[in-house]
C-alpha cells in the first residue's frame, strides 16, 4: 500500500533524526519509524506518523474568554460541563463510583471560591479557553486542586516560557465492566477524539494489571489534545486505578504540561531539568524523571502527589481491604506531570501543520510541534508506579 502524506512526512522526520544522531537507527521495514535502545538495553521502535484527523473548533473559547474573577470562572465551568455529555451523564459509568466522588469535587470548587485570587482565575481561564470543552473542564478541576499545576501557570511568564497542554490521564474502573472502553466511546462519539491509525498506539496492555486506550484530537488553533484512558485488568483486584476511580470518579488523575519558548524566532522545548529546578525553587517537590534513553524526544516526571486526608474512614477501609498499602496510596489525589518533547525545526514544523491545513506560526505556543506525538509504554508504567509512592 503506498504511503499517504502523513506517513511520507513521518519518513522525512525519521530520516532527519537518524541522519543527525548515532542514537536513533533507521527501521528497514518501516521508514516512518525509528529504532533506539532503552535503559534495559532493549530495542524499541517509535512510529513518527502523526494521527489523522480534521482539525476541530476550539469549543472552550466561548465559555472562558473574558473571565475576570473566580465566580465567573466557576460559573463558566458549570456551563461548559453541562453543554456536552460527560461521564456523569452515563449511568453505567457511575455504577462503581462512590458518593464521596461528588462531594470531593464540590469541596474543591467551594474551596477555590474563597481562596483563589481573581488573578489566578484569569490565568486559568486564559489557559483553558484554547482547549476543547472536555479538556477545559478537567483541567480546571486540576488547577483548582493541585498547587503544582497552578504554581507552574504562575511562574512560567516570569521565565519567558509558554506552557501548553500535553495530555491528561482519566482513571476508569475495571475492564470486566468495559469502563475505559465506555469512556473512550464517549470521547470519540461526543467530543471528537480518535484513536491513531496504526497498530500499537490505540491500546496498551501492561504487565502489572492495567491497560489503557489513548485518544487524540487536533484543534483549529493547532493545539493537540491527548487523553490516556486507563483501567485495571479484570482479574487484578488490588490494582489501584479502579480504586482511584471509585474514590474520585472521573476527575483527571493528572495533567501533563510541557513548556516551550522562542529562541531566535524558533520554538524549542524547555529542558525538563530547567522546569524541575524552577518548580523546586518555588517549593514544589519533584519525583524521579524517566525517558533519558529517548535523548530528549520525550522526558517526563511527576511532582510529589497532592495528598487528600479527607477521605471518609469507611471508604478508606473498603479500599484497604484489597491491600493495606492502598489506604495510603489512595490519598494521592492529584499530580502534575511535567514533560519535555523535542521540537521539530521550523521547516518540518511548517510541514507538520500543513498536514492539517494550518499555517504555522512559531510565535504561537499552540503551534508547538514535537518529533514524537504519542505516549511511551515504559514511561507510562513508570509514572503509574511513582504516582503510588507515599511519604
Amino acid at each position: 500500500m503506498p504511503a499517504n502524506r502523513f506517513q511520507s512526512f513521518a519518513t522525512l522526520v525519521a530520516a532527519t533524526l537518524t541522519d543527525n544522531s548515532d542514537t536513533f537507527q533507521h527501521n528497514a521495514n518501516k521508514p516512518q519509524c525509528i529504532n533506539a535502545i532503552g535503559d534495559a538495553s532493549e530495542l524499541f521502535t517509535l512510529d513518527l506518523t502523526p494521527f489523522e484527523i480534521k482539525p476541530q473548533a476550539v469549543s472552550a473559547y466561548s465559555f472562558f474568554d473574558g473571565i475576570d474573577d473566580i465566580s465567573h470562572l466557576l460559573s463558566a465551568y458549570q456551563s461548559a460541563k453541562q453543554s456536552l455529555p460527560f461521564e456523569v451523564n452515563l449511568p453505567d459509568a457511575q455504577g462503581h463510583v462512590s458518593a464521596y466522588a461528588e462531594a470531593f469535587i464540590n469541596a474543591v470548587l467551594a474551596r477555590a471560591n474563597v481562596t483563589l485570587s481573581h488573578h489566578q482565575a484569569r490565568l486559568i481561564a486564559e489557559w483553558v479557553k484554547h482547549l476543547d470543552i472536555y479538556c477545559a473542564v478537567k483541567s480546571i478541576e486540576s488547577f483548582l486542586y493541585s498547587r503544582a499545576d497552578l504554581t507552574l501557570l504562575e511562574i512560567a511568564p516570569q521565565l519567558g516560557w509558554d506552557i501548553i497542554f500535553d495530555h491528561m490521564a482519566i482513571r476508569c474502573g475495571n475492564q470486566a465492566n468495559l469502563d475505559a472502553e465506555r469512556i473512550a466511546a464517549l470521547l470519540k462519539q461526543q467530543h471528537g477524539f480518535v484513536s491513531t491509525q496504526f497498530s500499537g498506539e490505540d491500546y496498551y496492555q501492561f504487565p502489572d494489571g492495567w491497560n489503557a486506550h489513548p485518544v487524540y484530537k487536533m484543534l483549529e488553533n493547532g493545539q493537540v489534545l491527548r487523553i490516556f484512558i486507563d483501567q485495571s485488568d479484570a482479574h487484578a483486584p488490588a490494582q489501584i486505578i479502579q480504586h482511584w476511580n471509585h474514590v474520585y470518579g472521573y476527575t483527571a488523575h493528572h495533567l501533563g504540561i510541557r513548556a516551550t519558548t522562542l529562541r531566535d524566532g524558533e520554538r524549542v522545548a524547555v529542558p525538563l531539568d530547567d522546569i524541575m529546578a524552577a518548580l523546586t525553587q518555588a517549593g514544589i517537590n519533584i519525583m524521579t524523571p524517566t525517558g533519558h534513553y529517548t535523548h530528549g524526544l520525550l522526558m517526563q516526571v511527576f511532582s510529589e502527589p497532592e495528598k487528600n486526608a479527607g477521605i471518609p474512614a469507611e471508604l478508606k477501609a473498603a479500599v484497604a481491604a484489597y491491600g493495606p498499602q492502598l489506604a495510603k496510596s489512595i490519598e494521592n489525589a492529584k499530580l502534575l506531570e511535567l514533560l519535555s518533547r523535542k521540537e521539530l525545526p521550523p521547516q518540518l514544523a511548517k510541514a507538520y501543520f500543513a498536514l492539517y491545513e494550518i499555517e504555522y506560526d512559531a510565535a504561537n505556543p499552540r503551534h508547538a510541534a514535537p518529533y514524537y506525538q504519542y505516549f511511551l509504554p515504559a514511561q507510562a508504567a513508570h509514572v503509574i508506579n511513582t504516582s503510588q509512592q507515599v511519604t
